[in-house]
């Protein structure tokens, strides 16, 4: 590192001493026997195998380094190699399995060293080696990382140094006296232009290496100019697996200006760069001021699917996450960032972490479940072995704690699984105990989800858990016209009960938000019975339901029955005192009861409301022209267009496309389930009704995909839903006002169905006993 100026390293600084580190690493089973027969006959050769990417530190203490990569599909083991310089002979120090993507090696780490990987084929050969790792400097006589008070600027190349820059050419390597630097200088390119501007008049291509600053942890604004003047270039950064600047072309003589945020945890701050001409000019790392805390906690929340919030469309599933503030007081927030399909490492490598991360203040609280997914392996993306996935959870302890937040570990939650005896199985048990174990080593709080979900589903046992989890019938909810099976996520009772166990940890922890549980413990008795139940906005194919709320009440089921029937059926839930019914029968009677439930158990049905729906005034089967048309319905096809005789119609010259998916499907779908057209606001549909109040159904589907539909109903935006694969959903709206004898309706994307029907005072429900 040369400065033509006073290197600003030489400013008065701002000092951060690094973290403390816990002594003493443990070293991962390190030795590769021999290939399986199995193993071999699953993995590649070698000269098939890709070189791993992404190697790096994943956790540093005194005497030891942890190194990760991600996994290599098809790879049989892997080997880690280590040398003293960049260009030196490489030493194995590190052989694993196929499943183990980390190991430890113990070595001097007051001392740079260099590492690198390679994946094992089945042919015992070994891949091309990874691009060059630095390891992290830690231990006495290392100086903690500083960084000048205003902030640091890099100018890269070999011509004049910005005044109050450093300027960076290829070399030298990053070291323990220049704490910034490229790890392999061969891989870097300087390239002088001339000109005034020294920032932009000569500048690095950098190759397949990574620009390397120690930093203190903390929060910084990093920005970038890149560009060449007299040549084309072609860049994407990722920072600290990150994608921060997504691939840029800039033509010559154009450079690219941008700035990003991010939360450094490691004291390390690491850059990416690909493109074909990745031409870097200058960088700038300015500290962001201290957070301060906030008049009330943010319960933050990070992990995946089983935690995370979902919006009405999915229902009935939810997640804790999305119920947790529940049990807590009003003087605490909860911000959910739980989302599914998220391990450990990709919840970091997507910048989730980092966005909390960079909220997240002194005072605040941040849990963090993983683990479900951290055991997929095979995604590489996703796959995390389970003491890989420790070190992952370190970085959100150690993140949280760095800002004045308090982390809360939470071991895996169950998945409805029971052993023949009955008893509720471990699941991920490999990721429990390790998430135990960091707790444990670091001190962390720590609510065993794990424990607690087992003891719940002992209790109650196989079958009740079935409505703990996603276990719904065909018919009852739009989203899964087939009904769910699914032993892993829940529906909004357990997403209730998760919450509570989790509150119920809490308040046992020794953090001050243990004072903030409220109501956490299981009730004394059920609810009380549901009264005030009414129906409103009853059309031909649902209602709208609505009761008084039971204090104490968890969730509410709906139950329905026709008429002439003797038996109840579950026909959806809900948390609140509402809910809409769909799919129902024009001209039919029903009669709909609820139940009141919570942690104790069922409260007796209400007073049953009889229910008859209306026989709407339109029925459409929206199809292409030809199409079979549903039994009680006009056909609305793409020649169907409006005309004062016809009274409805699209307004367009012509109406829009279409598909018809025909039959082929199990079970065999409905002539309004198989086809659609595909209207855009370009073909508006209109139909002359009288002055009044309506309710509109629209149906949407696709057989062979998902699909999505967006509503406006006389210039009224009525907001877009999604439909899954192989059904179609229906969407009841109203009121819905027209004054000017005729209803507007601009659908945009799948539609199969629209039915209008008038509301008026007419008396659609009666109460008493049935």
């Amino acid at each position: 590192m040369e400065s033509a100026t006073p290197s600003s390293f030489d400013r008065p600084a701002t000092r951060c001493p690094r973290r403390a580190l816990a002594a003493g690493a443990t070293a991962v089973g390190l030795v590769l026997a021999g290939l399986s027969a199995t193993t071999a006959a699953t993995s590649a050769a070698a000269a098939d195998l890709p070189a791993p990417t992404a190697v790096r530190v994943a956790h540093a203490v005194d005497g030891a380094l942890s190194m990760r990569w991600n996994e290599v599909k098809g790879a049989a083991g892997y080997v880690l190699s280590r040398s003293d310089a960049v260009d030196g002979e490489f030493t194995v120090v590190a052989r694993t399995d196929e499943r183990t993507v980390h190991a430890t090696d113990a070595v001097d780490t007051t001392a740079v060293h260099y590492y690198r990987a390679q994946a094992v084929g089945a042919d015992g050969a070994l891949s091309t080696p990874s691009a060059v790792a630095v390891g992290t400097l830690v231990g006495d006589g290392v100086a903690d990382p500083e960084i000048p008070s205003g902030g640091l600027t890099l100018d890269f190349g070999n011509g004049p140094t910005a005044p109050g820059a450093t300027r960076i050419v290829a070399g030298p390597a990053y070291s323990k006296a220049h704490r910034v630097g490229f790890v392999d200088p061969d891989q870097v390119t300087p390239v002088r232009r001339g000109g005034a501007d020294p920032l932009r008049s000569d500048l690095v291509r950098v190759g397949d290496t990574e620009l390397v600053i120690d930093l203190p942890d903390g929060d910084y604004t990093v920005g970038v100019v890149a560009g060449d003047p007299e040549a084309a270039t072609d860049i994407a950064i990722t920072v600290e697996q990150m994608a921060k600047v997504p691939a840029t072309e800039k033509p010559a003589g154009e450079f690219l200006e941008t700035e990003f945020d991010v939360a450094l945890v490691d004291g390390q701050l690491n850059l990416d760069f690909a493109g074909a001409a990745a031409n870097l000019a200058a960088i700038t790392v300015t500290p962001q001021a201290p957070r301060e805390a906030g008049a009330e906690p943010t319960v933050f929340v990070t992990g995946d699917s089983t935690v995370q919030t979902y919006t009405d469309y999915w229902a009935p599933q939810a997640g804790w996450g999305q119920m947790l503030d529940r049990f807590l007081s009003d003087g605490v927030t909860v911000d959910n960032h739980a989302i599914g399909g998220r391990s450990s490492k990709n919840f970091i490598s997507q910048g989730r972490l980092d966005e909390v991360l960079r909220q997240i203040r002194p005072g605040d609280y941040l849990y963090v479940q993983f683990g479900h997914n951290d055991n997929s392996y095979g995604v590489d993306d996703r796959y995390a072995a389970p003491a890989d996935y420790r070190n992952y959870l370190r970085t959100y302890v150690d993140g949280a704690r760095q800002r004045g937040a308090t982390p809360i570990l939470v071991t895996p939650v169950s998945r409805r699984s029971f052993d023949a005896s009955g008893h509720a199985n471990v699941s991920f048990p490999q990721y429990v105990e390790q998430a135990r174990a960091l707790a444990e080593e670091t001190g962390t709080p720590l609510v065993d989800l794990s424990a607690s979900s087992r003891a719940y589903l002992d209790e109650i046992g196989p079958e009740a858990a079935k409505s703990v989890f996603l276990w719904v019938p065909a018919g009852v909810y739009p989203a899964r016209p087939d009904g769910t099976q699914d032993d892993t996520h829940f529906q909004a009772y357990g997403a209730i009960q998760m919450a509570r166990l989790v509150a119920q940890d809490t308040a046992r922890l020794d953090v001050p938000l243990a004072d903030e549980v409220i109501q956490a413990e299981p009730p004394a008795e059920v609810p009380a019975v549901p009264t005030g139940l009414a129906a409103s906005a009853v059309s031909g194919t649902g209602a709208t339901l609505t009761w008084d709320a039971v204090d104490g009440a968890d969730v509410y089921r709906v139950e329905l029955k026709s008429a002439d029937d003797d038996t109840y059926a579950l026909r959806t839930t809900s948390t609140i005192g509402r809910a809409d019914l769909t799919g129902l029968e024009a001209g039919a009677s029903y009669d709909v009861r609820v139940v009141a439930v919570n942690g104790r158990g069922d409260s007796a049905p209400s007073e049953a409301l009889r229910l008859t729906t209306k026989e709407p005034l339109y029925r459409f089967d929206v199809q292409p022209a030809g199409a079979v048309t549903m039994d009680g319905h006009l056909p609305l096809d793409d020649t169907t267009l409006y005309a004062n005789g016809r009274g409805y119609g699209f307004t367009s010259a012509t109406g829009p496309g279409g598909r018809d998916r025909g039959t082929g499907f199990d079970p065999v779908p409905t002539a309004l389930q198989r086809d659609f057209l595909l209207p855009s606001a370009s073909t508006p549909i209109a139909v002359d009704v009288a002055d009044g109040t309506y309710v509109v159904a629209v149906e949407w589907g696709d057989m062979l995909g998902t699909a999505s539909l967006a509503v406006t109903l006389e210039g009224e935006d009525r907001g877009s839903v999604n439909a899954g694969r192989g059904g179609t959903s229906t969407r009841v709206l109203a009121p819905v006002e027209v004054t000017d004898g005729r209803l507007d309706v601009v659908a945009a994307g799948w539609l199969n169905g629209l039915t209008i029907t008038r509301l008026d005072d007419e008396a659609t429900t009666t109460g008493g006993n049935r």
